[in-house]
């Protein structure tokens, strides 16, 4: 016997059936729905809408960041090797200070200090200054025994024995000073250098050494090292040719390899694989884990190393990228949302119209008379084009908000930062308004001619400029600009192409301040070819010049003239050796007046002297070499009412051809002087009388 089914039981268990049927029809109805939806041109539209506004959020925040990334990154490379380029000539000036108040004490020493120890003492307690420069101060003898050792002002006991140490060899075989390799104290066993220098003779060869020691681990040469950049976690260096640690911030890590530093092992073994160069242009890398800068230190055999962590030195880089890049995409995403809402809403009409279609096919042609009634949509579809450019000035704002994000990054760039862009200022940072002492409001919009000194400069800027950030897409220059204030300066100016190849992308430009730096670079040339006393041309840009007349003697024969002082030896014993140096400088002036301005003094160095008389025949040189040996006779030197005179031996040799090399012409015109000696001095020879 089967069952009945339930419904047929009671009312009741009826009821309840039927709710269970159209509980599940309606479920089924919701599907059909919900698919309808999902599969619907509504929901395509919002959720293409939604889609694009975040993938254009994402996709312009990472192309900017991109840009501004590489950018950053060369600023940042570009302001370490700045950085460890001017680190390099601050401990540079330091050892050229020590050097030349070291020169300066030994030029006033003579054999009598030397031969007294108590006398030498009192000379140099006397010079405190030069006592607290150096850690100890010491004069030793000719054979390498110390006569004396100063430590704080005061004599010292244990005076050890220096003729084996290769410093003391070196100063007294060239008489120059000499920055010693690192070595350990014989007195306290302590890791030092030596700055030593020559007490010279009368005649000028050297007679003994004064020196002072600078204990690695204490001195106050490398005192900017050993707490610079604590903060940030990088360390910094210095090492001699052979790779041995000078300086650190542990002391326990002088006179170690560096290359067991960590960071340095790399960049060590590539120096020392191209010959450990001395190179003051700072050379930056960076690697999988760090930043190093290394930098040769002028005046010495020394290098600068840097090393900086590289998550250390990036990290301002990834905080301003998740900065953009959180505020970006928030804005992104509450675009999309405002987006997906109006997208929702704006398509509503579209069903309607769906429906105003379908009923148009379903009835007679009356029906289409009410399709000027759907006008409207087609204005709120007018209303959705003013919607997508609303959501595009909202990436342009989104964008401006990025740029004044990176605008703030870089106002705190070490260099002056501006873009142009059609021959405009477009953005600049706040570096570059205090170079040129003028307000950020002036700047934007304003032609870049305004920081040129005159139409001229600009002009000239322009023709070398533009072909190179054409076809390089860089340039870098050195060139005169001007303040607000009218004030000329020098600049360096780096500029590179935003897109390489298209001007109209704009330029980024750096420029710096460089008026100190040139002035250094021109003074250290000058010091490097005139004699420091005289201010006359030195030995060797004489032999340079001297090379250059031999070259082209065969079609532009020239004369050149050795100069030796009669009796200035004797200036010296006699009146002092600041009287001798005062008379060998008015007797240069008397020698530059008797020349051409194409022609050259040079001070040989002590008492000699040479000039070179360009394109000028013998007969005429030797009327030159007699007004010249005339002057030197007829000028006095009125020292603490003692006349000082002297006079002159002058050997003249013709640049003509017939001596192949400058050292034949200098040994041939030295030669002549010889006779002129020999012959009763205070004369003119000529070197083919005699030859």
């Amino acid at each position: 016997m089967l069952a009945g089914p339930p419904v047929s039981s009671t009312p009741r268990v009826r009821s309840s059936y039927m709710r269970r049927i159209g509980l599940s029809m309606t479920a089924t109805a919701s599907v059909a729905r919900f698919t309808q939806f999902f599969s619907s041109l509504k929901f395509k539209v919002v959720a293409l809408t939604v889609a694009t506004a975040v993938l254009a959020a994402v996709a312009s925040t990472e192309l900017a960041l991109d840009r501004t990334r590489a950018d950053l990154e060369r600023l940042m490379l570009e302001r370490e090797r700045d950085d460890g380029q001017r680190l390099a000539a601050l401990l540079a000036s330091k050892l050229e200070l020590l050097q030349v108040a070291l020169r300066a004490v030994a030029g006033v020493l003579t054999a009598r200090e030397l031969a007294d120890p108590a006398s030498a003492t009192r000379v140099l307690v006397d010079k405190p200054a030069l006592g607290a420069l150096f850690d100890t101060l010491f004069m030793a003898r000719a054979d390498g025994t110390m006569i004396m050792r100063l430590e704080n002002g005061k004599p010292m006991e244990g005076l050890p024995q220096i003729a084996d140490r290769d410093y003391f060899r070196e100063v007294m075989a060239t008489g120059q000073i000499v920055v010693s390799s690192p070595l350990l104290s014989r007195v306290n066993n302590a890791p030092i250098v030596i700055v030593a220098a020559a007490v010279l003779g009368a005649d000028g060869s050297p007679i003994g050494v004064l020196g002072g020691s600078l204990a690695l681990q204490s001195t106050g040469l490398f005192a900017q090292l050993t707490d610079a950049n604590a903060e940030k976690r990088s360390r910094l260096v210095v090492m001699d040719r052979q790779g041995v640690v000078l300086a650190h911030s542990d002391p326990s890590r002088v006179l170690t390899d560096a290359a067991l530093e960590p960071g340095l092992a790399e960049e060590v073994g590539r120096w020392r694989g191209s010959g450990s160069p001395i190179d003051t242009r700072a050379a930056v890398t960076l690697s999988r884990e760090y930043l190093v800068s290394l930098v040769g230190i002028p005046l010495s055999n020394w290098v600068l190393a840097h090393v900086t962590p590289k998550a250390t030195a990036l990290a301002p880089l990834a905080a301003a990228e998740r900065t953009a890049r959180l505020a970006t995409w928030g804005a992104g995403l509450a675009a999309a949302c405002i987006a997906g809402l109006l997208a929702w809403h704006l398509t509503r009409p579209i069903s309607r119209l769906q429906r105003r279609a379908e009923g148009t096919l379903e009835n007679d042609a009356d029906d289409v008379r009410a399709w000027p009634a759907e006008r409207g949509e087609v204005g709120r579809l007018a209303e959705s084009f003013k919607q997508i450019l609303t959501q595009r000035q909202l990436r342009q704002e989104e964008t401006q908000a990025l740029l004044q994000k990176l605008e703030a990054v870089l106002d705190h760039a070490e260099v002056g930062i501006v873009l142009t862009r059609d021959g405009r200022f477009e953005l600049v940072s706040d570096r570059l308004c205090r170079v040129f002492e003028r307000p950020k409001a002036q700047w934007i919009g304003q032609p870049t001619r305004t920081i040129y000194p005159s139409d001229e400069a600009f002009r000239v800027l322009a023709e070398s400029a533009g072909p190179a950030l054409t076809e390089h897409g860089s340039f870098d220059t050195e060139l005169e600009l001007v303040r607000a204030t009218g004030e000329v300066f020098w600049a360096r100016m780096r500029g590179r192409a935003v897109a390489p190849g298209d001007r109209s992308q704009g330029t980024i430009w750096t420029i710096e301040d460089v008026t100190l730096a040139r002035g250094e670079r021109e003074r250290l040339a000058w010091s490097s070819s005139h004699d420091s006393l005289t201010g006359l041309a030195n030995r060797g840009a004489f032999e340079v010049l001297l090379e250059q007349a031999t070259r082209r003697a065969a079609r532009e024969p020239s004369c050149a003239l050795f100069i030796d002082l009669d009796r200035f030896k004797q200036v010296n014993d006699t009146a002092g050796h600041a009287a001798g140096d005062a008379l060998l400088q008015g007797i240069a002036q008397a020698l530059v007046g008797q020349v051409r301005k194409s022609d050259t003094v040079a001070r040989l160095g002590g008492d000699e002297f040479a000039v070179l008389l360009n394109a000028c025949p013998l007969p005429h040189a030797k009327l030159i070499a007699e007004k010249i040996r005339a002057a030197v006779v007829a000028y006095t030197l009125d020292w603490e009412g003692s006349p000082c005179r002297v006079g002159a031996s002058i050997g003249l040799v013709a640049v003509d051809g017939h001596l192949a090399t400058p050292v034949e012409v200098m040994r041939a015109a030295d030669a002549a002087c010889y006779a002129a000696k020999r012959d009763g001095r205070n004369r003119v020879a000529l070197h083919a009388e005699f030859a």
